[in-house]
């Protein structure tokens, strides 16, 4: 039976640094309150995960799957709403976008039930 995500539960998310095309990884609530992560500058990136995971909620309500930003240094920036969190990762420079977000999603499906 796949996991429901709590507050007290962040702990599988490490496994998502096993995922193919997976740098870095932050998981954190609408306060940007962090509940697992292996990333650079972990505050920083909660607050921008959860204001951008925020929004794109309000825009795409249900059909929001993910937000993908391109940055300039060409560590793209992925946003994955899970349950009531957001979860930011920073990809590989040398695997293509959509292989990553189904890589994500697949992870996402068979581990906390998405």
């Amino acid at each position: 039976m796949a996991k429901r995500v709590t507050m007290r539960d962040s702990d599988p998310f490490t496994a998502i640094l096993k995922v193919p095309g997976v740098d870095q990884y932050l998981l954190a609530d609408r306060d940007a309150k962090i509940l697992s992560q292996r990333i650079a500058e972990p505050e920083k990136m909660a607050r921008i995960v959860s204001f951008c995971g925020l929004r794109a909620s309000a825009i795409g309500k249900t059909n929001f799957r993910y937000l993908a930003v391109s940055r300039e240094t060409r560590d793209h920036f992925f946003i994955f709403p899970v349950g009531k969190y957001y979860l930011g990762v920073i990809k590989q420079k040398d695997i293509s976008n959509a292989v990553l977000v189904e890589n994500i999603l697949q992870f996402l499906k068979d581990n906390f039930n998405r």
